[in-house]
């Protein structure tokens, strides 16, 4: 590591807060990726002390993407993680109630974007009304990202029935960019930050459906929910903590991100960085992804946010 990247870890590792270890601990298996922030938080408030003042000890389980972490959940290889809302809402239209017990990121129309339809620099592309028979690229296809692309198309004077939709990882857009293999991607953090002119940014997908949403929340595995109420409720409190705390620490979360996911912290301090909830499930913030994924039939049916959260909440 250069020397600057590791003066930043030691100055960031300062801010981490100071927390009394607890007397005894109950073990949970928390799912984490460190590919962005979506799904870190868990690491937050693992490497932050969180967890551990709550008296919670953490068995770390890494996943690839937040349809591995739901599938996890599922089955039971995990307990508790955070998920997409449009995942756990097509898990709960098939049947798979997966207790969403606790908010996770917020998208604010106010904030800087970490999503963002990205087009090449030269691309005579400047609004939805262009997109007729053009192509974009998602991560994952008939999930958030597709149901928000089409949300701003159908809402700025474009048709999302005329645009084709491709599924493509999103370390490869980019190429797939370049290579004029796609006319448009929804791009996110980190690749957001580390473009240059050759790509332009023209639109914020997800201010389509509201000033703000909540795109990722926690779920628990329900047998693991029913067994441990008293966990769940010091989780929630735990979860809480760490959102605040992040939220107002970024170079110490940048630290703690680079530490897992080996990027240097430079790279993740320059990125527009995530907004964690720290207050309660807010279902208002949820229906207009549960309601965009029935538009466009990813869902079998609209249904009411609330029929997600856990019981008792």
């Amino acid at each position: 590591m250069k020397r600057a990247g590791a003066i930043a870890l030691a100055a960031s590792a300062a801010l981490l807060p100071r927390l009394a270890p607890a007397q005894t601990a109950a073990t949970v298996r928390v799912g984490y990726s460190s590919a962005g922030e979506s799904l870190a938080q868990g690491l937050y408030a693992q490497d932050g002390g969180f967890f551990a003042k709550a008296g919670i000890g953490v068995e770390l389980v890494s996943v690839n993407n937040g349809g591995a972490m739901t599938a996890g959940i599922v089955s039971g290889a995990i307990d508790i993680g955070p998920s997409n809302v449009a995942s756990m809402a097509a898990a709960y239209a098939h049947g798979l109630h997966l207790n969403l017990f606790a908010p996770s990121i917020i998208i604010s129309s106010g904030a800087p974007p970490t999503t963002v339809i990205g087009v090449r620099g030269d691309s005579p592309l400047r609004s939805a009304r262009d997109f007729a028979g053009k192509t974009i690229a998602c991560n994952t296809l008939r999930d958030l990202q597709q149901a928000a692309v089409m949300t701003w198309l159908d809402k700025n004077g474009g048709d999302s029935k005329s645009v084709s939709f491709v599924e493509i990882p999103n370390p490869e857009q980019l190429d797939a960019l370049a290579a004029r293999r796609v006319d448009a991607a929804c791009l996110v953090e980190p690749f957001i930050s580390s473009v240059k002119g050759d790509v332009r940014f023209i639109g914020r997908p997800y201010d389509s459906l509201g000033k703000q949403i909540m795109t990722f929340g926690w779920i628990a595995n329900k047998a693991w929910y029913d067994a441990n109420p008293a966990l769940v409720k010091a989780t929630i409190a735990a979860l809480r903590d760490t959102a605040q705390w992040a939220n107002h620490n970024p170079a110490a979360t940048a630290a703690i991100n680079s530490k897992y996911s080996k990027v240097p912290v430079d790279q993740i301090t320059a990125q527009n960085r995530q907004i964690f909830a720290d207050g309660k499930l807010d279902p208002r913030l949820i229906q207009p992804i549960i309601d965009a994924s029935a538009r466009y039939g990813f869902l079998p049916q609209q249904f009411a946010a609330a029929d997600l959260f856990a019981p008792g909440l």
